[in-house]
């Protein structure tokens, strides 16, 4: 998948209106949770910051705009790429203060890019704000986190924030389809995903997919066994095993609201679904969701994992009951 495909169009040019007008900011906040939409429109806005034919093509293959594809133009630095960091440290905001104050080598802006900029420490940030008050000019600083809140105040009061939407469920299905996801599960992986390219990459690689299917059948066959399988588990396994349950519980509830597949995560399940609803009110339907999340909540918060599995049998076998 380039990465031009994963650029909102609308927010692509806006940003270059500005540079066209002369009016770009300094310091952007790039906010949202879609961490690859966010990284590429901080790379394409870089590259029309530096472009050699300033056409802001996000096909343009000039040489410029080729390295900074590639990770290799001097010009335009990233921070927090590694996905296994805890924390953006002082060392590297001084590195940056560093190169900072330098004239751009070879083309006409140097960009700084901080990816995860939430894990910047606060001795970090204090550090960060001060570069911020008057930086050189030449420069664009563009911080990418989930929102604003993740930073001190003052830094947000010195950056344009440019929120950047999470996917359509049909925009990342068509993504993953053309990474050689079949249909299928890229519908599947689009639904749970929220939006989400990383989370469903994720699930793809650990075939949730697969794995959820039997889930949910087993489920539909028989939800007081279901959870037999997983006495066992371990804290982060139960998770995964209640966020399943919530959006069955949830699908149930849409079921019984819509009646139609079209927002279902368990699209596959309808009749099943319909099956179970007809036998339930809106209320009991609405207290197995509100039981599983609290349930979920527990677990969460350190709760016993095999003592929170044995009150989940107790109210899947009283919500059938009743």
């Amino acid at each position: 998948m380039l990465s031009r495909d994963l650029i909102d169009r609308e927010i692509y040019g806006r940003l270059t209106e500005q540079i066209r007008k002369s009016k770009c900011a300094t310091t952007y906040l790039f906010t949202g949770e879609e961490e690859e939409k966010k990284k590429a429109l901080a790379r394409a806005f870089a590259k029309a910051l530096n472009c050699e034919n300033q056409s802001f093509d996000l096909e343009c293959t000039c040489d410029i705009c080729r390295r900074i594809d590639d990770g290799n133009f001097s010009d335009v630095t990233w921070y927090g790429l590694d996905e296994e960091i805890n924390s953006l440290k002082i060392g590297q905001i001084r590195e940056f203060i560093h190169q900072l104050g330098l004239k751009p080598v070879e083309g006409k802006t140097k960009v700084f890019i901080f990816n995860q900029a939430e894990l910047l420490t606060p001795d970090a940030q204090n550090a960060l704000l001060k570069s911020l008050e008057e930086p050189p000019p030449g420069n664009v600083i563009i911080l990418l986190v989930p929102h604003a809140r993740n930073l001190f105040d003052t830094i947000i009061s010195r950056a344009v924030e440019v929120k950047v939407l999470p996917f359509k469920d049909e925009e990342l299905s068509q993504i993953l389809i053309d990474e050689g996801i079949a249909p299928s599960e890229a519908d599947y992986l689009a639904r749970i995903s929220r939006g989400n390219l990383k989370y469903a990459r994720k699930a793809h690689d650990q075939e949730w997919f697969e794995e959820r299917k039997q889930w949910v059948s087993h489920l539909s066959r028989d939800p007081i066994s279901f959870l037999d399988q997983f006495t066992s588990s371990k804290r982060d396994q139960a998770l995964e095993v209640y966020d399943f349950l919530i959006e069955w519980s949830r699908d149930l509830l849409v079921t019984h609201a819509s009646g139609g597949r079209s927002i279902l995560i368990y699209a596959e399940q309808l009749y099943p679904f319909e099956q179970l609803v007809s036998q339930k009110d809106f209320d009991s339907l609405f207290e197995l969701f509100e039981n599983l999340t609290m349930l979920r909540k527990s677990i969460d918060e350190n709760g016993n994992v095999k003592l929170t599995l044995t009150q989940t049998q107790v109210v899947l076998e009283r919500f059938l009951k009743t």
